[in-house]
């Protein structure tokens, strides 16, 4: 029974291991592609904060750098109540003494 058991362990194991090695295999080979889908990922991210009103015009580009390193580049056109409202989420705890000046 335990021989049945460790048969079954060792079974599953070698499984993970050929399923990680197949998934690492692909990951390498559609690597080259990732920044036309971050591209692709982040302008649809914006578009929703576009259509929200959080933020005006858009551009964003996206290099590849090397493996598995990018840049994203993301160009805003902003409002001063936009470029408050983005800022004050991103630095909640640095703005609270500019917070005053700004009225929302």
């Amino acid at each position: 029974m335990a021989e049945n058991i460790r048969e079954r362990e060792s079974i599953s194991e070698s499984l993970i291991s050929s399923s990680l090695k197949v998934l690492l295999r692909a990951v390498f080979i559609f690597e080259p592609l990732a920044p036309t889908a971050i591209t692709l990922l982040t302008n649809r991210q914006m578009a929703k904060f576009r259509n929200g009103g959080v933020i005006g015009k858009y551009k964003t580009v996206t290099k590849r750098l090397g493996r598995f390193h990018y840049r994203i580049q993301i160009e805003l056109d902003l409002t001063g109540l936009q470029a408050v409202h983005l800022l004050s989420n991103i630095f909640p705890n640095q703005l609270n003494g500019v917070r005053r000046w700004f009225h929302d």
